[in-house]
């Protein structure tokens, strides 16, 4: 059909640092960093392993390692061009990603739901807890 599209990618650019998924260890340490519009604290050291939050078990999910899981983040955003004039029109990171996942929007209507038994979940009575 001979049908185009202009591919963009932030490869081998600063863009993915400018809108906060990217960053260096440095950054972590010393700084801290912001994600998803919440500042998270400086880490005194990156974790490598086993962390209360269950992280680790995120970054082996994602096919990486804790410290890569820790530097590169999910987000999304969308851009605008009028009369010559980029404008940064939307943004979502974390969980705002799901809407992409064509698969989630059948199974959150499920009877079951997404049937989940990750780390994150929790019922109402296991609030605060570990």
């Amino acid at each position: 059909m001979g049908w185009t599209f202009p591919w963009a990618s932030s490869h081998g650019s600063d863009f993915n640092f400018d809108f906060d998924v990217s960053f260096t260890e440095e950054q972590q340490r010393e700084e801290g960093i912001e994600y998803n519009y919440v500042r998270e604290a400086p880490l005194a050291k990156i974790p490598s392993r086993t962390t209360a939050d269950g992280s680790e078990t995120f970054a082996a999910m994602s096919g990486t390692d804790m410290a890569t899981y820790t530097r590169e983040r999910p987000g999304m955003s969308a851009f605008v061009l009028e009369d010559g004039v980029v404008y940064h029109a939307y943004s979502t990171y974390a969980r705002g990603l799901d809407g992409l996942w064509g698969m989630y929007q059948w199974l959150d209507r499920a009877p079951r739901g997404r049937n989940e038994t990750g780390v994150w979940w929790r019922r109402h009575d296991e609030y605060g807890q570990n």
